[in-house]
């Protein structure tokens, strides 16, 4: 018995199936099943009912959850105990939205690593409302997404930048009005369900702006590379730490002061690893001012 396993016994517990909690943990649902089935072999205990449409937990499988949920607490509680020295081993995991993982995440990776030796950091991507949720569950220490909407009471929220948004073309491109530039030349939209994507489309219906829409991206780095190669235009935020084929991009100001993407950071109170969390905040937000 393990407590990765014991940690897969709850995420089944929370999300009812193996498939949403192998996405909880982040592995497969192959992977959730086998610790499943060397948990039970371990206990020589059956914990599932597996004769119905889903498997779910059986009495026994109920009452060992709660104590299970038990010896959780108290790994944590040892693990902040452990935390609270300076030789901190382990692997910490980091969220973080796709334009943030294009340079702003490395850089403050490579920063942290010349300060450690024995912690290892484990990138997960994602939307912000996927991130939102994995940190409140305790599945994420700390992940950088646009400023939700709804922060819970056991979550602590720390800004970082604020990026405006700008209209982005080609730099070869020579325009300069960024309404008619709008209005003449294909338009590369985010996808409404990335919070950016949402911000650019409520500027551009709030100003009345009618595009040319010629395709979707889901994430900042696909969004960049077509703009380069000259495939339209498009509105995003300028973002703090950028790779070079977005720096390169032309950035032309918008008017008419359009909301600016808040990108911050976010994590539980009660993480156990909260020392080292905070070495990463810290050379996180020493990157975005570098």
């Amino acid at each position: 018995m393990s407590i990765k396993q014991l940690r897969s016994l709850l995420a089944f517990q929370e999300s009812g199936s193996f498939s949403a909690a192998a996405d909880k943990l982040f592995i497969t649902k192959a992977a959730v099943g086998q610790q499943m089935k060397l948990l039970e072999e371990s206990i020589q205990t059956p914990l599932f009912d597996r004769n119905g449409y889903r498997p779910s937990l059986n009495a026994d499988g109920l009452t060992f959850a709660k104590e299970a949920h038990k010896v959780i607490e108290n790994y944590d509680r040892l693990f902040s105990r452990l935390d609270a020295g300076d030789n901190f081993s382990g692997t910490i995991s980091l969220g973080s939205v796709p334009s943030a993982i294009l340079a702003l995440v490395p850089l403050s990776v490579k920063s942290m690593m010349k300060d450690v030796t024995n912690t290892k950091v484990r990138i997960i991507p994602g939307m912000s409302t996927d991130l939102y949720d994995h940190v409140l569950n305790g599945y994420i220490d700390l992940v950088i997404l646009s400023k939700p909407q709804r922060i819970e009471q056991s979550l602590q929220w720390e800004t970082l930048v604020e990026e405006p948004l700008v209209l982005l073309t080609s730099n070869s491109f020579k325009g300069q009005d960024p309404i008619s530039i709008l209005q003449s030349q294909p338009y590369i939209r985010l996808a409404q369900r990335t919070s950016v994507g949402l911000l650019a489309d409520y500027w551009l219906t709030k100003n009345k702006i009618m595009v040319k829409e010629s395709m979707v991206m889901d994430s900042m780095e696909t969004l960049g590379s077509m703009v380069a190669h000259g495939l339209g235009v498009s509105v995003a935020p300028d973002l703090c730490k950028s790779d070079p084929v977005f720096s390169n991009l032309r950035k032309i100001p918008l008017p008419n002061n359009p909301k600016p993407r808040v990108l911050g950071m976010l994590m539980r109170k009660d993480n156990p690893k909260t020392k080292v969390v905070m070495q990463l905040k810290q050379h996180i937000k020493n990157t975005v001012k570098a």
